[in-house]
């Protein structure tokens, strides 16, 4: 089997086809989510599910999300100004910076995690319950074994 263009077999890299799956993912996201929040991306999706109920630090959450502190600042900064979140310096240390997710992020968050599932129901119709959870697993392994290692 053959991808775009008559990629041959040997062009057919790994590389490659998680970009055309991560392509087909962002596609299959923005199809079947709409456009209820417009001013998000991907990424500030993520952080909304990454904060737990009680908020989080920044430093935290950057670790978390396996991102510097001033990316993730960057994001949360973004998502501040669209009132997804709140943020407020601690009292005890002014320095530290506890993220909440306001009302709005909430809403966000649940609508991205049932467009997800959407997706998930479509992909694993098409290439079968099995099929599907053996993708699932060896992506999960490989994910493990990147975090495990930036540890």
């Amino acid at each position: 089997m053959t991808l775009v263009n008559d990629i041959s077999a040997k062009e057919e890299h790994i590389a490659m086809l998680l970009e055309y799956a991560n392509r087909r993912l962002r596609r299959d996201l923005t199809r079947v989510g709409g456009s209820d929040f417009p001013t998000l991306r991907g990424s500030h999706f993520r952080i909304l599910q990454l904060i737990p109920e009680g908020g989080s630090r920044v430093t935290d959450l950057a670790e978390r999300a396996l991102m510097t502190k001033q990316a993730l600042g960057q994001l949360v900064d973004h998502l501040q100004a669209g009132g997804f979140v709140e943020s407020q310096q601690l009292p005890a240390d002014r320095r530290v910076r506890l993220v909440r997710r306001t009302a709005k992020g909430d809403a966000a968050r649940d609508a991205a995690l049932e467009v997800i599932a959407a997706v998930e129901n479509e992909w694993r119709a098409e290439v079968g319950e099995r099929r599907y959870a053996t993708m699932r697993a060896v992506l999960r392994e490989l994910a493990d074994a990147d975090v495990r290692a930036t540890m």
